[in-house]
């Protein structure tokens, strides 16, 4: 892998423990090889990863980051108290969600998996899945066309029977599906969907590697922002 990492350095570089680090690698949700005996990681991911988690100011609850992602995508969010809606509401006039990215962090855990290619297409039709990042794009008119890869939301409680209904595997390094999961007390934002809310998407793309991906996803960002605006100086 070039221009990599340790895992001590990486562990320097996001302040954390290297045991923290490895359980990272372990499900998926930083970069990793394994060479000889020793794993190493990508530099850039980890620097992206650093600065995803350097929020200005305290992280949204689960629920209230939804409810800042279904207003930014022009939706409403009956599930939050009107006094909350309204500070969420105050809170996204004065930041943009892009700016807001590090405070959204708490809206699921990501894990990602490794799944038979026949399978994917099954998965992707799984009524417990919220698709999000490249398995919402094509939905979105996005100019991206997912390989054999599955990305989406789901609820905490439904994450054990989905990996076991699509046998999928934690080991070895072919991930193909990103599960975010959701608390619980928090999916009533994204009960009955098929597509994720489009902020969330965006922001999902926005936060990818792949270059294709991120630039799609800060495009999409850059969208709602311009209708944001132009909706708040019609109202």
């Amino acid at each position: 892998m070039r221009d990599s990492v340790s895992i001590r350095e990486a562990a320097t570089s996001l302040k954390l423990s290297p045991a923290r680090v490895r359980a990272m690698v372990s499900r998926g949700q930083l970069p990793a090889e394994k060479i000889a005996d020793r794993w190493v990681l990508e530099r850039r991911a980890v620097e992206q990863r650093r600065r995803q988690d350097a929020p200005r100011g305290r992280r949204f609850t689960p629920q209230n980051a939804w409810g800042i992602l279904m207003l930014a995508s022009g939706e409403d969010s009956p599930q939050l108290d009107p006094s909350v809606r309204s500070r969420l509401k105050r809170a996204l006039a004065l930041e943009e969600i892009k700016a807001l990215a590090p405070r959204l962090r708490g809206r699921a855990a990501v894990s990602s998996y490794g799944a038979h290619p026949g399978e994917i297409p099954y998965l992707l039709e799984d009524d417990a899945l919220v698709r999000s990042g490249i398995s919402a794009a094509d939905s979105l008119e996005l100019g991206l066309l997912p390989a054999q890869e599955a990305d989406g939301y789901i609820a905490q409680s439904q994450v054990h029977d989905f990996i076991s209904k699509h046998a999928l595997s934690s080991d070895g390094l072919n991930r193909n599906v990103k599960l975010r999961v959701v608390p619980d007390d928090a999916w009533l934002a994204l009960s009955g969907r098929i597509i994720a809310p489009r902020a969330a998407v965006a922001l999902d793309l926005a936060e990818e590697l792949d270059s294709r991906s991120r630039v799609a996803g800060e495009q999409l960002l850059r969208k709602i922002a311009r209708e944001r605006k132009v909706n708040r100086k019609k109202s």
